[in-house]
């Protein structure tokens, strides 16, 4: 496993603007992108519940084969490449991206094996406006404090920001410790967290949710957690939110 040298993207929908009203997927897919289960399992999750943008988390991408969400404009905020693949965040689209941010972990996990990354991106929504996503995989195997100044390094990219805003991903927060750091964290930034139905569907380690949407600026409308029959050992989390007149 080594440290990413190439920050794969495709942009062919600039023209594109995200609806007042748009629907969002959270998912860590467990690098299964490529697999036939995955391909047939996703057709039918976005013929159910079809999705403006696309925060995914454990994403592949494959160097010589064509990548699976290739119809889509999409950055993969990378954390791993090896010879035949690249791993990491996805925000994909079929609308513009405005700007791009992405950074890996300061710390490897267990002080040896990987990065993780996040990936901050920035979209034109109807009249004009813009709203910013942060795509999350929280640095885990690592402690309190380590983690604590993982999420600082990703506040301190967004405490700038001044418009609408939605976080998304998997936060590794498995502990009642690290659930306190993240809500400091969602405090701090004032965000509230996405109220979602059939939480039970939800990923849990130590009957922790580690899995979460936060949001600020904008007006959910709905939000449900989808049993996906183990295609990944996550479930994707569902949103419907509207821009705030």
């Amino acid at each position: 496993m080594f440290i990413p040298k190439q920050i794969p993207k495709k942009l062919i929908h600039q023209a594109n603007t995200l609806p007042c009203k748009f629907s969002l997927l959270v998912w860590n897919i467990h690098k299964e992108n490529q697999t036939k289960e995955f391909t047939e399992n996703f057709s039918t999750l976005m013929q159910t519940y079809p999705s403006d943008i696309l925060l995914l988390q454990e994403v592949k991408y494959p160097k010589n084969r064509p990548f699976f969400f290739h119809q889509y404009s999409f950055i993969l905020g990378t954390n791993i490449e090896t010879k035949q693949n690249i791993f990491g965040v996805l925000t994909a689209t079929k609308s513009s991206f405005e700007s791009t941010t992405t950074s890996l972990s300061h710390k490897k996990e267990l002080g040896f094996t990987t990065h993780k990354s996040f990936l901050i991106t920035q979209h034109k929504i109807c009249n004009e406006k813009m709203l910013y996503f942060t795509n999350i995989h929280a640095v885990n195997f690592v402690s309190h404090k380590t983690f604590e100044q993982e999420l600082q390094q990703i506040k301190n990219h967004l405490q700038t920001i001044n418009a609408p805003l939605i976080i998304g991903g998997d936060f590794n927060n498995w502990n009642k410790k690290r659930l306190q750091i993240l809500k400091n964290f969602q405090e701090e930034l004032g965000l509230k967290k996405l109220v979602v139905d059939n939480t039970h569907h939800v990923k849990q380690i130590f009957s922790q949710t580690i899995d979460h949407i936060y949001y600020r600026g904008i007006k959910p409308l709905t939000a449900v957690a989808i049993d996906t029959k183990k295609v990944s050992d996550h479930n994707p989390i569902y949103a419907l939110f509207e821009l705030e007149q």
